[in-house]
């Protein structure tokens, strides 16, 4: 049996559980509200309709359409348990205890009708993993024997039944869990590490941390060893080793196996774990992330510090934001950082906040950080994406992350309107704030008797202008810095209150690899530029829409000032060109055309790159002259048209430009008129990265391109190249196929533009 001692080995603080903590007002709340909203609209049986139909049963109503009609149907019932069981531990809430004990009980039903302990909304579930079990494995990226990420789906219910059980005390779920828990030992037993590691090509979500979770809720060492055996040795001791192996990698598959490390190490004291957990925080938290706090683009990490060249409408994937604030939680109570707590805030307020519609309760996917880009939420009743389901749970849970404490000590982690109930000390604490409006808080005691501890706030990391502390009414003088904690050990009394005051001042942060790209912030709060209406025709070439930022004055914080009465409200004044714009949190911004980033010119730069772009106007008409043929990647009728055939590959937007790459080993290709008779040319556009990526080929007919060269740039940022296409490729046809191809392992870099020319 697990040894329950073992459980926080080395940990020094613990964190309050959602049923400790009630949200009291400020934007959260709403958006808990809306979220709520949202949850009880959604119809349990719909969800549950794969499950009974798999089951064998007649389901009692039709599932829901997107991706719960797809492969990886069945995930999003896990996510609705778990933010049902949230739900109902953050605010008390019957309603929701209804809904967990009808959902588990109609997984009982299901349960018992396979017979076997298995269960799940998976097409072709059982027999997926009756040939994973004889050793019949057939594994990739996203795909095991044929179907969509099963073992990430049963992640979910997994997750959801834990929930269900830990928030709700529902034992029943426990059970149930525990039946599907056995099934899963018993597909794994007789497999052999080389076939475990096969498995574990194709996402798995975070089955090592349900399972340790398991383990210790039961005390069944056969769970320990199970989860365990989830331990994808291929990424993970690289990152025990140190080494960022993640660029090329599916984020969101990697963030829940160090999920997964963290909890084991908590339970066995394992410091492999440990080592590989904070490693790999400290390098997507510090090499991998925007401004906002969240990483990826197009699901994938890139090379580290490497991002000016990765701004589109496909960064910054919010599962993977829930899934950092997870790790970052689980890290603060080790090492009671605070950059943990700093980056926690970042993400919080900047990511998953401005993930949800205001008024709709829609989330989004992706949070677009492309010069000029917009959000695209999801329909709440007919996408069923991951983001929709970790949004589910997202805008259920924000009493995390806030208190924690030991048997001596109570730490502030976050600034939320919010309560606290320390049942063990006899303690409330209120904590009174609008923040992040503004940064005065007030944290007060209520208390039946005198209590010793001691009680430490977070001194954010943006706190320019320090952080004044006063002790009923009294000044308390500290000595800490911003991005530390400063802690007051007294005897507290009833009535007692701590006043906080964080002045907020608007700065500018660099991006790591272009100093010369910026964004601003205030405070805590990440601002952008609102460029006004969504535009309709997004393949626009006009990328003066976005404006550049020009001046010869020391720093753009001097053309930059507050509007009178509106909080984190700014205008610049002579400083956008062509013209100025209002920045605000980024946040509140939605249904509008925004800028986050900035590129930064001196008044000579600008000159020069402004002649550039007038150049580059002139040189597409005289390519435009003498084009045969041209193809837009990424827009569905001209993709027909050219006969768009591929393989791992990927689409986005960047700049307003739609394009095309690919995940490594992927391939794609289109079919282009050609001249029979005359020299032709293949000139294709992308990104300047190109420069330095010497890991694809392309080919006309087979033949590979060889010669080229640069035939344009495009204010810095977009270039494109001149290939030459040899007679024999092209010598009595009248078109060919144009393939682009990845080597082994590699990629296909952004192919925004490709067109045949001819002499």
């Amino acid at each position: 049996m697990l040894s329950t001692n073992q459980v926080n080995v080395n940990m020094k603080l613990k964190e309050f559980d959602l049923k400790s903590v009630r949200i009291t007002g400020g934007p959260l709340k709403h958006a808990m509200e809306l979220n709520k909203e949202y949850l009880l609209k959604l119809e349990p049986d719909r969800l549950l309709s794969r499950f009974r139909e798999f089951a064998g049963l007649q389901p009692k109503a039709p599932h829901y359409e997107g991706w719960e009609a797809q492969g990886i149907s069945g995930h999003s019932l896990g996510h609705y348990l778990s933010a049902a069981a949230m739900m109902a531990a953050a605010n008390d809430d019957e309603v929701f205890k209804r809904i967990v004990n009808y959902i588990v009980d109609e997984l009982e039903v299901c349960q018992k009708a396979h017979g076997t302990g298995y269960i799940s909304g998976i097409p072709r579930g059982k027999e997926i993993f009756e040939e994973v079990k004889a050793g019949d494995i057939r594994s990739q990226g996203f795909d095991l024997n044929g179907g969509w990420v099963p073992l990430y789906s049963i992640h979910k219910l997994f997750a959801g039944l834990r929930d269900a059980y830990r928030y709700t005390d529902n034992k029943l779920a426990l059970l149930i869990e525990v039946r599907l828990g056995l099934w899963l030992v018993d597909v794994f037993e007789d497999l052999n590490d080389q076939q475990i590691q096969e498995v574990l090509k194709c996402e798995y979500g975070g089955m090592s941390e349900v399972l340790a979770d398991l383990a210790e809720d039961t005390g069944d060492e056969r769970f320990w060893k199970l989860s365990q055996l989830f331990h994808h040795k291929e990424l993970l001791s690289s990152l025990e080793a140190e080494n960022d192996v993640l660029a090329g990698r599916h984020a969101n598959t990697q963030i829940p196996k160090i999920i997964g490390a963290a909890r084991q190490y908590e339970l066995s004291g394992n410091d492999s774990y440990r080592r590989m957990s904070e490693f790999f925080w400290k390098q997507v938290v510090h090499h991998h992330s925007y401004v906002i706090g969240g990483n990826s683009m197009n699901e994938h990490f890139g090379e580290p510090d490497k991002l000016t060249d990765r701004l589109g409408a496909n960064t910054c994937e919010t599962c993977n934001s829930y899934n950092m604030l997870k790790l970052t939680r689980h890290l603060f109570q080790w090492d009671a950082l605070a950059e943990q707590g700093d980056f926690y805030e970042r993400v919080l307020y900047n990511h998953i906040l401005a993930s949800q519609h205001p008024q709709e309760g829609t989330v989004t996917y992706f949070v677009s950080l492309d010069m000029g880009g917009h959000k695209v939420y999801n329909t709440q009743f007919n996408d069923f994406t991951c983001c929709v389901g970790t949004g589910m749970e997202n805008h259920s849970s924000y009493g995390n992350g806030i208190y924690f404490y030991n048997n001596q000590s109570l730490v502030v982690n976050q600034y939320i309107p919010s309560k606290l109930n320390w049942s063990e000390k006899g303690v409330v604490i209120h904590q009174t704030t609008a923040y992040p409006e503004e940064g005065s808080i007030i944290l007060s005691i209520e208390s039946t008797d005198s209590k010793p501890f001691s009680l430490s706030v977070r001194y954010p990391y943006w706190a320019e202008k320090g952080m004044n502390v006063k002790v009923n009414g009294v000044p308390y003088n500290h000595d800490s810095s911003p991005s530390a904690f400063i802690t007051i050990d007294r005897v507290w009394e009833n009535g007692d209150t701590i006043e906080l005051e964080i002045p907020m001042t608007v700065r500018v942060e660099k991006m790591n690899d272009n100093p010369n790209r910026i964004a601003f912030m205030n405070g805590p709060l990440v601002l952008a530029g609102d460029l006004g209406p969504i535009r309709k025709d997004e393949s626009s070439k006009d990328i003066l829409f976005t404006p550049v930022l020009v001046t010869d004055e020391s720093t753009v914080l001097k053309r930059i000032f507050p509007v009178p009465e509106k909080n984190h409200h700014f205008d610049m004044k002579k400083l956008g060109h062509p013209r100025d714009v209002r920045l605000f949190p980024f946040y509140q911004m939605h249904d509008r055309s925004t800028s986050v980033y900035w590129d930064v010119f001196t008044e000579e730069e600008w000159k020069e790159a402004e002649l550039s772009y007038k150049a580059s106007v002139e040189k597409e008409r005289e390519l435009q002259l003498r084009t045969v043929d041209f193809v837009q990647p990424g827009e569905m009728q001209p993709e027909r048209d050219h006969q768009f055939e591929g393989e791992h590959v990927g689409y986005g937007v960047q700049s307003n430009r739609k394009y095309r790459d690919t995940w490594p080993s992927g391939h794609f290709s289109f079919t282009l008129k050609v001249q029979s008779r005359q020299q032709n040319h293949l000139v294709v556009m992308y990104t300047k990265e190109i420069e330095s990526m010497k890991s694809f080929d392309i080919t006309i007919d087979g033949v590979k391109l060889e010669k080229s060269h640069v035939e344009l740039v495009e204010l810095n940022t977009f270039v494109q190249i001149k290939y030459e296409i040899p007679n024999q490729a092209t010598m009595g046809k009248e078109q060919v196929k144009v393939t682009f191809r990845a080597h082994e392992g590699q990629k296909v870099p952004k192919v925004f533009a490709i067109r045949v020319v001819k002499d």
